[in-house]
């Protein structure tokens, strides 16, 4: 698994790529600007996820982060901030972005959460669904249609494409087809990873 982490704190760079890298399992790269990931990415190495400093030189709010999606050599990308607006945290998963890794997070946590998105996973803090006034704003499922939706939910709970079917009164293999579509809107590998996400972001 190879990762590379942009961002202009430098201890907190360094402290981050000598957490990460110390069981072996994961290669960490590090740039310090966005310019300078850009270069790296460009050189050619393929990363199974690219994390981005939301603040550091060179972002200019969400332009950078659509810059580092468009390049061919990175298959998800992630920001990491200390504090992000919601509507630029929704805006960034919108265009394409895996999820958002809150600076507070323990060590552990973050390490746990970089191997989750590099697997094509999605996360993002809870605080940026804590909202007393309305209903929080879920950006990984606006693209579903009602149906879809509704198979995801049913996914969630556990059930077969066979109990599907019959719950919802269609075929076994139109859940399939279903399931696939799911599966590539919210940009997951398989069914599991879509059930998690509905799970862990309120679907159900």
């Amino acid at each position: 698994m190879r990762v590379l982490l942009a961002d202009d704190h430098l201890l907190l760079l360094e402290m981050l790529v000598t957490f990460l890298s110390h069981d072996g399992s994961m290669k960490v790269d590090k740039a310090g600007t966005l310019p300078t990931a850009m270069q790296i990415i460009e050189k050619g190495a393929h990363y199974d996820l690219v994390v981005l400093d939301y603040m550091m030189p060179g972002m200019n709010g969400l332009a950078g982060l659509r810059q580092v999606l468009a390049a061919p050599n990175a298959a998800h990308v992630a920001l990491m901030s200390g504090q992000i607006p919601r509507a630029d945290a929704l805006e960034a998963i919108r265009m394409g972005a895996s999820g958002i890794i809150a600076k507070s997070a323990t060590p552990d946590y973050f390490a746990h959460t970089l191997k989750y998105l590099a697997m094509g996973g999605k996360h993002l803090p809870d605080e940026l669904f804590e909202s007393p006034d309305d209903q929080p704003e879920n950006p990984f499922f606006e693209n579903l249609s009602k149906r879809e939706t509704e198979i995801l939910r049913e996914l969630a709970t556990g059930k077969t494409n066979k109990h599907i079917a019959r719950d919802l009164g269609i075929q076994e293999t139109t859940v399939k087809q279903f399931v696939t579509l799911i599966n590539k809107k919210l940009n997951v590998q398989n069914r599991t990873q879509a059930a998690l996400l509905a799970r862990d972001y309120g679907l159900v």
